[in-house]
């Protein structure tokens, strides 16, 4: 059972005011709950713990089941919360890539500072691996359970992913435009390998090294995919190196 489903679940389960009813379909939520939970987030297990004290009235019993349900509630919505809160934020570094990389590479820093902007300009971007390497750096420090170069079996043969943040079940693309590029072959070639990525959202960052892409926009939104179209969310960014490492 998915987590949205158990928060409406939890809801529902505060509307309840029979005893017998509320203790028997608190024991099922607090399965499906200890089975999502597992392994994941011990505050969840220890706020579905009961002390069953005798001699308690059915309206004290029935107010600590509530009170129990709406402290694990309060975990998963807090929890769903926060990750919504990291995922926008993987989206907006990705979609701010470039000020990164002119910020880190082309600014020259303080006076006081022994990184000199001359040392910085020796790092020049030729490909997408060297696109991947600092943008791995990056989304390590949000995400420090992702991991790169990852290959999965997806039926039809065997894939690569650039970056694969499992947690959130999101994978990230990484293209660098070439001088053998066109703009058709590379549109043909991320459009065949978003097929068969095996996650819930696909990242494509496009850095257009070459000025390879002539219409950014409609670029854009012919790749860009819903789940309900395409069985997982399908996001696009293009770069074009204007002034850029």
């Amino acid at each position: 059972m998915i987590k949205n489903d158990l928060i409406q679940k939890g809801f529902k389960l505060i509307e309840i005011t029979d005893l017998h009813e509320l203790a028997d379909q608190f024991e099922k939520w607090k399965e499906d709950i200890l089975l999502y939970a597992r392994d994941k987030d011990e505050r969840v297990v220890l706020s579905l713990h009961l002390v069953d004290i005798p001699y308690q009235s059915a309206e004290e019993r029935i107010n600590k089941y509530h009170t129990c349900i709406k402290k694990t509630l309060n975990i998963l919505v807090q929890d769903a919360s926060h990750k919504k809160e990291k995922t926008d934020a993987l989206e907006t570094i990705i979609d701010n890539f470039g000020l990164y990389l002119k910020n880190m590479f082309l600014i020259q820093p303080e006076n006081k500072a022994t990184l000199k902007k001359e040392i910085l300009q020796q790092i020049k971007i030729c490909n997408e691996y060297d696109i991947q390497h600092i943008m791995y750096a990056v989304i390590k420090a949000l995400y420090p359970n992702a991991r790169r170069e990852v290959n999965q079996d997806t039926g039809y043969g065997t894939v690569r992913y650039d970056i694969i943040i499992e947690e959130i079940n999101t994978v990230i693309e990484i293209k660098c435009t070439r001088k053998d590029h066109s703009e058709a072959k590379l549109h043909k070639e991320l459009g065949e390998d978003a097929f068969f990525y095996k996650c819930s959202k696909l990242i494509i960052y496009v850095y257009d090294k070459e000025h390879k892409i002539t219409d950014t926009d409609n670029f854009i939104k012919s790749l860009e995919r819903t789940k309900e179209t395409a069985g997982k969310d399908i996001k696009v960014y293009v770069e074009q190196a204007n002034k850029l490492i």
